[in-house]
């Protein structure tokens, strides 16, 4: 009995594992798509993310947030806030790409430079392999109903005889009972066929007496095993006392090594923060310089400007001072009150001082001049100015002639070309305008359509008016 319901359970158990259908996108699956997604959202995040390239690609978010700095890992909790679908085990391929491709971008909270990343995420998870689903046939229901058949009435619902059973001593007591059950019952049917026996109270009370020891034998099976496990239990809780007291040493040794390594380490964030601050001052230096030499320059002009003004001012004093010395002498003072003034005299010709000749003013004409400027800032300022082009920081030439008002384009020179093409949201969104400002997947150069307007102020140059290009 105990053997035909062990063997209609595990018939049960395995129609019903055959009627689950295969699931096309695992959790593994799932969790490296994730992956994928999260590592190239970060990388198009932040411009300063190229060390998440040189490393190996993770498979996990752990091995992710391994790899990560402070940058990425601010980055990385807007990429979390962004609920994972349960339902994926029932995707394919094509609905896995089209989540994690398209779906996940348009989530609210992202960064603008991150959604870039949409079209080297789609790519990578092409190139996954993803199994594809399986339509599996359902078990027939005819299976069950022939176990049921063949069990027919001795099937017997008892919930706590399979855990017992398995068990090896349980498993023979049960086959020991089996096999008395069925030596009694044939007796049993034996007399019923003769016609019946008076002694067929012999076989109930033995029936009886064998149940009775099945149940003894049962219980004393499941406290044999308690007792076993118990003594396991103690076992093993020697062995890991043991265990604990011999790698006391060892694990003192390498805590007092990873506490030296981290100071190590720390030491070196402090040193790589301390050389990441001087950069910065330094940059900050170099943007005063500019400053301070542009306003030089515009000091100079002035003062220029001002010595011509006064050489044209001494110049018209001069000659009016000769002017009057020149018409004092004819007046002469009345001789007397009433008496007619006399005539003037006429100075002879030769007498007459000659009169000076004033040198013409001429205005100094400014020839133009170029001024090499760096990306406009949110705040609508070029970074930096600078009398000749800096490699990885010019971006656009500037034309003026006063100081203070120009013209500005982008620089033609092939390393400006290609750096802007490369990253044009971070190189020419504060000072450019066109059809479609990233679009430069398939554009070698870049042509100013009308150059763009900016103003010297509080020594920094100011954009005005966006110059518009067009990829070629």
């Amino acid at each position: 009995m105990l053997k035909r319901i062990l063997k209609t359970l595990a018939l049960s158990l395995l129609l019903l594992g055959m009627a689950l259908p295969a699931r096309a996108v695992s959790q593994k699956e799932m969790e490296q798509a994730r992956t994928i997604t999260a590592f190239w959202y970060l990388r198009y995040a932040n411009d300063g993310a190229g060390y998440m390239e040189d490393g190996k690609m993770p498979s996990t978010m752990t091995e992710l947030e391994k790899m990560l700095k402070e940058t990425e890992r601010a980055n990385l909790k807007a990429f979390k806030a962004v609920s994972t679908p349960s339902d994926y085990a029932t995707w394919d391929k094509k609905k896995l790409v089209a989540y994690w491709g398209g779906t996940f971008f348009n989530s609210p909270g992202l960064s603008a430079k991150g959604k870039v990343a949409r079209r080297r995420v789609e790519g990578k998870l092409n190139a996954m392999t993803v199994a594809s689903p399986t339509a599996e046939a359902a078990a027939p229901a005819e299976q069950p109903a022939a176990a049921q058949a063949q069990d027919g009435a001795a099937k017997a619902p008892a919930a706590p005889q399979p855990a017992v059973a398995a068990d090896a001593p349980v498993r023979e007591t049960a086959r020991a009972v089996d096999s008395s059950v069925a030596v009694v019952e044939e007796p049993e049917v034996r007399q019923d066929r003769r016609g019946g026996s008076g002694s067929t109270w012999i076989y109930i009370v033995a029936l009886i007496v064998l149940v009775g020891v099945v149940i003894w034998l049962v219980i004393f099976a499941s406290k044999t095993m308690q007792q076993s496990e118990s003594r396991h239990d103690d076992a093993s809780d020697d062995e890991g006392r043991v265990r604990r007291r011999q790698p006391a040493e060892a694990s003192s040794a390498a805590l007092q090594a990873e506490a030296s390594a981290g100071s190590s380490d720390g030491e070196v964030r402090a040193l790589h923060r301390e050389i990441k601050g001087l950069r910065e001052q330094c940059m900050r230096l170099g943007e005063e310089n500019g400053r301070l030499e542009a306003d030089l320059s515009e000091a100079r002009r002035e003062l220029d400007a001002l010595r011509g003004r006064l050489r044209a001012a001494e110049a018209v004093a001069s000659a009016t001072s000769a002017a009057a010395a020149a018409e004092s002498p004819r007046r002469e003072p009345a001789e007397s009150a009433g008496s007619a003034p006399a005539p003037p005299r006429q100075a002879s010709p030769a007498s007459r001082p000659a009169p000076r000749k004033v040198a013409p003013v001429t205005e100094e004409v400014e020839e133009p001049r170029e001024i090499y400027l760096g990306r406009v800032n949110p705040k609508g300022l070029f970074v930096r100015a600078d009398r000749r082009p800096v490699a990885d920081k010019t971006v656009f030439v500037l034309t003026t002639t006063d100081g203070y008002t120009g013209s500005y384009r982008v620089l033609q020179a092939t390393e400006v070309i290609e750096r802007c093409l490369e990253n044009p949201d971070h190189y020419l969104a504060g000072g450019c305008t066109a059809p479609d400002l990233l679009a430069t997947e398939d554009a070698t150069c870049i042509r100013t359509l009308q150059s763009g307007t900016a103003i010297f102020e509080n020594g920094c140059w100011r954009m005005i008016r966006k110059t518009k290009i067009v990829y070629e």
